[in-house]
């Protein structure tokens, strides 16, 4: 009894330290591009921390957790719910641009942010926008859905308390970065659109436990969030 009980304290440590490993990563890099303006600095630590939130992930299922890897096969179904939630989001965001969106962030001031970055060629943009939508929500699935989420189930107990606070780590650095480019009232209504979805990615998660199930309803959203960036930018 006494041994299982250290085992059990053990994963648990384990698992608090995995999570703070990977978790805080996302928000190093922001805090570090954005608020310090550490320009060459900034560029190694973006790069850094992509390959560490990436890497350390699969380092952590193989050696520490002696797992194998998984293609994440989904098993138990669920495209339909996922298609369904990602198209009512969709929905949801077109209606927040069309009503208040102009309020929050002026085609000039995202003209201004994006500039910085190139993104206001066309091509360049349309680029980003494929890299968001196809590799980079999918990254995001498999490290703020299957592993944050699945560390947490490890330290609490329920279904939807993991859930909670997987999507309040995927919110914060989202945050963050937020508040650098608009007012703290359209950081908050983004900020709020973003837990929203991060609550509903995980939840598709622990329901069907496929990140690429997750995934689709992620890809639908970007892909309104970026018709609006487009629309803004280069118009119809």
């Amino acid at each position: 009894m006494h041994s299982q009980y250290n085992d059990s304290t053990r994963q648990r440590n384990l698992a608090l330290l995995g999570l703070i490993l990977v978790g805080i990563a996302p928000t190093v890099s922001v805090v570090t591009g954005f608020a310090f303006k550490a320009g060459v600095l900034a560029m190694f630590v973006f790069v850094f921390t992509k390959v560490w939130i990436f890497g350390l992930p699969v380092f952590w299922h193989l050696r520490i957790d002696k797992s194998v890897l998984s293609r994440s096969p989904a098993l138990n179904g669920g495209w339909g719910v996922s298609i369904g939630l990602g198209i009512a989001m969709a929905v949801v965001i077109m209606l927040a641009y069309f009503l208040v969106g102009d309020a929050l962030l002026s085609d000039e001031d995202l003209f201004e942010i994006l500039d910085k970055f190139g993104l206001t060629t066309p091509w360049k943009l349309m680029l980003a926008i494929l890299f968001w939508v196809f590799i980079n929500s999918v990254l995001e699935e498999f490290v703020f859905r299957w592993f944050i989420t699945s560390k947490i189930e490890q330290l609490v107990s329920g279904k939807w308390l993991p859930i909670l606070l997987s999507a309040g780590v995927f919110t914060l650095h989202h945050t963050i970065a937020l508040s650098f480019f608009i007012d703290p009232l359209g950081n908050f209504l983004a900020s709020l659109g973003v837990f929203v979805g991060g609550v509903i990615f995980s939840w598709i998660y622990v329901e069907y436990r496929s990140i690429w199930v997750a995934w689709v309803a992620h890809a639908i959203a970007d892909v309104a969030v970026f018709a609006i960036a487009w629309q803004m930018i280069v118009g119809f």
